[in-house]
């Protein structure tokens, strides 16, 4: 039987070998509707959901610094899949928005994102992809703070 801290240490290193695998998978995807990375997909669906996000709630939500979103931003809005407008309310702000282009990055992503996804979680049964899905959230709130 494996000490506990033994145990975290396989535990932390097969998350970021998921994570790497899960990456992979989805920058395939990605490149298939002429996207650079899965940050540029990540960043598109966000945009989807919510019509509109600052520059800090992309941040907040990709969990990366300030220079990478605004590099990233900067390449998707050369690229046509996004624009940004400063704020109605507040012009220091800057918002996202999501093109033509993006969303039609997004419909040519969706039916192979769901496939794969369902490929890489077929081995879990319903139970177990919630409560992964549950395990995960907790521990990225428990990181994030």
């Amino acid at each position: 039987m494996q000490d506990k801290d033994t145990l975290l240490a396989e535990t932390a290193l097969d998350l970021v070998r998921v994570a790497n695998l899960m990456e992979r998978l989805g920058g395939k995807y990605a490149q298939e509707a002429n996207l650079g990375s899965v940050q540029q997909y990540m960043l598109l669906s966000m945009l989807l959901a919510n019509d509109s996000l600052s520059m800090s709630e992309l941040r907040e939500n990709t969990l990366v610094t300030k220079q990478a979103i605004t590099g990233l931003v900067n390449r998707m809005e050369k690229s046509g899949h996004i624009k940004t407008s400063p704020d109605s309310k507040d012009r220091r702000v800057t918002r996202v928005h999501l093109t033509v282009k993006g969303e039609s990055a997004l419909q040519t992503i969706r039916p192979k994102r769901i496939e794969g996804n369902r490929e890489a979680f077929s081995i879990l049964n319903e139970e177990e992809i919630t409560q992964l899905s549950n395990l995960v959230s907790k521990l990225i709130i428990h990181l994030n703070k």
